[in-house]
């Protein structure tokens, strides 16, 4: 067995660092620092999600976007889904 440690963003490849650069830019990828013990040990014993996922569209199956859990469990309990937007009129050709 290995005992070789993840080296966490440095194990991204190229493309995968642009990407979280971009999101990070464009506001669409946020990150929140954990300043308290108290918040620490909810996120830790997995009675708050570490990340939670993007609202479904509005065609979406689901209601609700997903969050992930320290333990590695998923729930359906995120964001509710977009709002479907409004229908923009015809224009006819005469």
């Amino acid at each position: 067995p290995s005992v070789t440690r993840s080296k966490g963003i440095h194990d991204l490849t190229r493309a995968h660092h642009e990407n979280l650069v971009n999101a990070l830019k464009s506001g669409t990828l946020t990150i929140r620092a954990v300043t308290s013990d108290a918040a620490r040990t909810r996120l830790i014993m997995s009675r708050d999600p570490i990340v939670i996922g993007e609202a479904p569209r509005h065609r979406s199956v689901h209601s609700h976007g997903r969050r992930a859990f320290a333990n590695g469990d998923f729930d359906r309990n995120g964001p509710p889904y977009l709002a479907t937007p409004p229908a923009t009129p015809l224009t006819r050709r005469r």
